[in-house]
């Protein structure tokens, strides 16, 4: 399994799932060239079986109906979310705990806490590698921590450092949206989960979802690389890239971005 982030913000979001035998897009949020571009250089084998789809957010869907255009595949999703993509698309239905396999790869939804109709987050298990993937939730719940105590890799919002959004000129109303808990997980939020869940078998961390106005890479990195220093614990961190098409690895070494 090969597993590519095509974009990590609030400006698209968007993975990508290769094996020799199925190709799968988790989110499909970023510009649809990135995401043609993606299949064509990234080694996809096969054509895409399914979009399995987070939640109903513009930064997740954008390119959805555009992909849907030059590759017939169901979108794979909640009821609650599908609602929202208000599309006529060929559609499976998932729920949170449920499963969805195709060929070696198998996708497990887990319900999350974020102001979407009815948002999860996924553990995605092939060729023997265990990925958890929660990009947008206002709070790590037990069942979130949970799914990252067994996962090999683990890709975690850490969406905004507490100081500048404080400080920032976002309105408070929107300010409060951000830090409740139906919005988005803070630097410190992040830190405190991935202390609380990460083991001798993590293997990287990556931190997702940076907002560009009220967070840097550094001070998210920082944050998470303290807190697990404090606890004794050695995980390689990365922060992916608002822009860039990056491989997420065990190793946590950014690879070249391959210039989609």
């Amino acid at each position: 399994m090969r597993l590519y982030s095509l974009g990590s913000g609030s400006s698209g979001n968007a993975f990508v799932l290769v094996t020799d035998a199925v190709s799968l897009f988790i989110d499909c949020g970023v510009a649809m060239r990135t995401c043609r571009s993606a299949l064509r250089d990234l080694g996809a084998l096969h054509p895409v079986a399914g979009i399995v789809v987070s939640h109903e957010h513009s930064d997740h869907i954008r390119a959805i109906p555009s992909v849907l255009r030059w590759t017939d595949c169901p979108v794979v999703t909640t009821p609650g979310t599908y609602a929202g993509l208000r599309s006529n698309a060929r559609w499976s239905q998932r729920r949170s705990g449920e499963r969805y396999a195709e060929g070696p790869v198998e996708v497990t939804f887990i319900g999350v806490s974020h102001d979407a109709a009815e948002p999860c987050g996924f553990v995605i298990d092939a060729d023997g590698t265990r990925v958890a993937v929660f990009t947008d939730l206002g709070v790590a719940s037990e069942a979130v921590l949970d799914a990252m105590r067994g996962a090999d890799i683990v890709v975690l919002e850490s969406n905004y450092d507490s100081g500048m959004l404080r400080s920032g000129h976002y309105p408070a109303r929107l300010k409060r949206r951000i830090q409740g808990p139906l919005g988005h997980l803070s630097n410190d939020d992040c830190a405190t989960a991935l202390v609380a869940t990460v083991s001798d078998r993590t293997r990287s961390i990556w931190l997702a979802h940076l907002s560009h106005n009220n967070n840097h890479a550094d001070i998210a990195l920082a944050g998470a690389q303290e807190a697990l220093r404090l606890a004794g614990l050695g995980t390689p961190v990365q922060a992916l890239p608002r822009y860039e098409t990056i491989e997420i690895t065990g190793q946590g070494t950014r690879q070249t971005s391959l210039g989609l």
